[in-house]
């Protein structure tokens, strides 16, 4: 029936992952500055081992993060049919999962502050399933979306006409 693609906006991926950027700016920082120091590379009580780790952090953990979510993004799409949603994501971590329409028990319109500013939201279908999701790290930085109970289909664009479509399809499927 239709396909919808997520869209992706950069400054928007970076300020998600700030909190993690400073976590492993500091932990970084003090973990491998202060192992390189006692192993005396540099000076002793020199400060230059824990101010090197801690930029390679600062700078490296957003590039990750920002190019991670932008493959990512890029790949993933969302399929319709009449009794079923297909959907594939992944750069690092491919994942394809089906949902039939039938075993959806809500569907959920969500619009964060920042999705507001560029029209976005996130489409939610909960199902009773209780699979298992195999946590990773992809997972942690936001480049997974795969629930066990359910799919986001996240950061699209025209949210409130997907949720109406999707739902008259969900209705459909209960009669």
């Amino acid at each position: 029936m239709f396909t919808v693609k997520p869209v992706f906006i950069g400054w928007i991926a970076l300020l998600y992952q700030l909190p993690l950027q400073l976590f492993f700016t500091l932990w970084s920082a003090v973990f491998f500055g202060s192992l390189i120091g006692s192993i005396r590379v540099f000076p002793n009580n020199s400060a230059v081992p824990f101010v090197l780790f801690g930029a390679i952090a600062f700078l490296g953990f957003p590039l990750v993060a920002y190019f991670g979510k932008k493959l990512n993004y890029a790949r993933t799409e969302y399929k319709f049919s009449d009794d079923r949603l297909e959907f594939e994501e992944g750069f690092f971590n491919v994942t394809e999962k089906v949902i039939k329409f039938r075993d959806v028990k809500e569907v959920t319109l969500r619009k964060n502050f920042f999705q507001r500013m560029y029209d976005l939201g996130t489409v939610y279908l909960a199902t009773d399933a209780t699979g298992s999701c195999r946590p990773n790290i992809f997972n942690a930085l936001g480049f997974g979306n795969v629930s066990a109970s359910g799919i986001g289909v996240v950061d699209i664009p025209n949210p409130d006409e997907t949720f109406e479509r999707v739902r008259r399809i969900v209705d459909t499927q209960k009669i």
